[in-house]
């Protein structure tokens, strides 16, 4: 079936500016690949690094094979607990491509094919072109938005507080730039102090500051174990003042074994 709507063009993008931006958001990855060690997966080491400059707390990434019942229990979880969730994976021509479906079926909505994408396919392709595999990448679930970039006619979808974006990395990307602004407001900072120390020797100390300093996060990386350690400790917060008192706090503390 196709939908007839009358804003074929909408996307996420022209989300209205009253709404308040999320605040938290969960990142649902799909497909068989990843879990196999098949494909290496970047788009949320992306989402992480675009939601930090943003302000906006990326809380959990989840990885769920092709199947309906884990994408559909996952992406319900999900979508209740935090703000907004984006997808990635899972919209492409071929039988294993059922995020669309899976998504459809979470908001029991039905699984239409949108005007807008049969006309830009069919521009594009010809109407010989229009086979059966991009005739699949047509549907959506209805009642949803389109997210459209520059990288791809086939365009991925907004419900309700869901994101359904592809998951090869610069479709992925193009996509993410396109809704970006629905996403935070303050931008996290970030402080590194490189050190070259055994973590048990500042573990105690480290601890005591992160309790004066609750809105700042306070995390130790080591990068070497052994006889030569090394690591860094990284300080982020969206509240300039107490991240640099936190900062000083940090280099007094490890001033005695400098």
């Amino acid at each position: 079936m196709t939908l007839d709507v009358s804003d074929l063009t909408a996307d996420s993008s022209a989300m209205n500016q009253s709404t308040a931006k999320h605040q938290s958001v969960a990142m649902l990855v799909i497909g068989n690949e990843v879990l196999s060690g098949r494909t290496r997966e970047a788009n949320g080491w992306l989402v992480a690094q675009k939601m930090f400059n943003k302000g906006c707390k990326l809380s959990e990434i989840a990885v769920v094979p092709d199947q309906h019942s884990a994408i559909i229990t996952t992406l319900n979880r999900l979508r209740k607990q935090y703000d907004a969730v984006i997808t990635s994976g899972g919209i492409g021509p071929t039988h294993d491509d059922i995020t669309m479906e899976s998504i459809a079926a979470a908001f029991s909505v039905e699984l239409i094919e949108h005007r807008f994408i049969v006309e830009a396919m069919t521009a594009h392709f010809g109407k010989e072109g229009l086979n059966d595999g991009r005739r699949r990448m047509t549907r959506v679930p209805e009642g949803a938005k389109l997210i459209r970039c520059e990288k791809t006619i086939a365009p991925g979808a907004h419900i309700a507080n869901v994101y359904i974006l592809a998951g090869v990395p610069d479709i992925f990307s193009s996509q993410l730039e396109a809704i970006l602004n629905d996403f935070g407001d303050t931008p996290f900072l970030r402080q590194e102090i490189a050190v070259e120390l055994p973590e048990s020797l500042f573990a105690a100390p480290l601890e005591a500051i992160q309790l004066q300093f609750n809105d700042v996060e306070i995390g130790s990386y080591p990068g070497r174990c052994g006889p030569s350690p090394s690591g860094k400790i990284c300080l982020s917060s969206q509240y300039p003042e107490r991240l640099q008192q936190a900062l000083n706090s940090v280099k007094e503390m490890l001033a005695p074994y400098l």
